[in-house]
């Protein structure tokens, strides 16, 4: 089998195919720049120039005050467009590093290469995408039901009727940004769904391995491909945060709050799809311990004979026949062994960007002085 055959095997290419990906295809906006470009002149650009042709300068300055429309139609639906690609890439090459090594052992290979395949298949499948756009519709009406009852906009409601960019931006801007992320939202479903089959699998793990993690440590680093994605994400939790905020007394407190509330939101939706992983460096742990237990204690009381040509507590049925080895070494590593594979060392890469918004947010109701201590105890966690 020839290297290229044997990359593209290897390659889960979670971002190709399914409708949208076709669509952008045939429109002629398949790369992520140009597609970025059209979907921020759609989603942000047009509703602020019906504003300015409609010669309503208070809802344009309204618009371009409003957190809300700058994080859901200009910074979500560009970021999540040029996600797509770090996002690929970073899964793939955790796939490509699980048969390469490879982890697997070879009783599981057929099967971890036939989960493989169905990831691939689920890539480009028509019904999750329906649902995607389904879900967005719903979401769509839903804000539709918001704005009529009083929380819209002073940019998107007059007199009680919806203006044409109000009415533009709820139903394609907001509709837009529903699908984009219900889409990734998928994609990291069929992420889930192939490691969930890890549980099921023999590896080659190696308590000694110098990642701490039994060699599994790699794919702790996948969160990273999700920063620009995170980025969008706490965009928009942040402005509505902040939405809720210019109605509250915001205190140190109140803050750090949303802050942890929103971070482990975002570990957990990381450090899911490596549960059965975790599981399984765990379950060496325990093993490697017990094991390097009695052969430490066989080994030690093997030495206290050569030095005392007795054991202080003898034992008539021990075997003394046997070769001993030191198994400190295996024992200690085994108790250094971490089965939480996103930790300090790689949690940053998503912490960062989660935090970002909220610190341009709270930047607006507490001094630095009190907002900078609570970002870097929040980063240290």
């Amino acid at each position: 089998m020839s290297a290229e055959v044997l990359d593209d095997d290897e390659r889960l290419r979670i971002m190709h195919g399914g409708p949208f990906y076709d669509l952008m295809a045939n429109i002629g906006l398949r790369k992520r720049g140009w597609r970025a470009l059209v979907l921020m002149n759609l989603c942000w650009v047009m509703p602020a120039l019906l504003l300015w042709l409609g010669r309503d300068e208070s809802g344009l300055q309204h618009f371009l005050r409003d957190w809300g429309a700058w994080s859901k139609f200009l910074i979500a639906p560009v970021l999540l467009t040029l996600a797509e690609k770090p996002i690929g890439f970073a899964l793939d090459e955790c796939i490509s590093l699980i048969f390469r090594i490879p982890v697997v052992a070879t009783q599981s290979m057929q099967d971890a290469r036939k989960a493989l395949a169905n990831a691939r298949s689920q890539t480009s499948a028509v019904l999750p995408e329906l649902a995607c756009l389904l879900l967005a519709l719903m979401a769509t009406g839903i804000n539709a039901a918001n704005f009529t009852y009083g929380s819209a906009p002073a940019w998107a409601i007059n007199n009680g009727t919806f203006t044409r960019a109000g009415l533009w931006s709820l139903v394609l801007g907001n509709t837009i940004y529903w699908f984009l992320l219900t889409r990734l939202v998928w994609k990291h479903v069929i992420w889930l769904r192939f490691l969930s089959n890890a549980g099921r699998w023999h590896l080659r793990l190696a308590v000694t391995h110098p990642d701490g993690h039994a060699g599994l440590g790699f794919l702790g680093f996948y969160p990273a491909g999700y920063s620009l994605f995170v980025l969008a994400a706490s965009a928009v939790v942040a402005s509505g945060a902040g939405h809720v905020m210019q109605r509250e007394a915001v205190t140190p407190l109140l803050f750090t709050a949303v802050c942890v509330a929103w971070l482990s939101v975002v570990l957990v939706y990381f450090a899911i799809p490596l549960v059965p992983f975790g599981t399984q460096v765990a379950r060496l742990k325990r093993k490697a311990i017990l094991m390097s237990l009695r052969r430490a204690m066989a080994f030690e009381r093997f030495k206290e004979r050569e030095a005392l040509e007795t054991n202080l507590f003898e034992d008539e049925a021990e075997d003394r026949g046997i070769v001993m080895k030191d198994v400190k070494p295996v024992y200690l590593a085994a108790r250094n062994v971490s089965a939480l594979l996103v930790n300090r060392r790689n949690a940053p890469a998503v912490f960062i960007p989660a935090l970002a918004p909220f610190v341009v947010v709270g930047g607006s109701y507490l001094p630095f002085s009190e907002l900078g201590p609570i970002i870097k105890r929040l980063l240290l966690l």
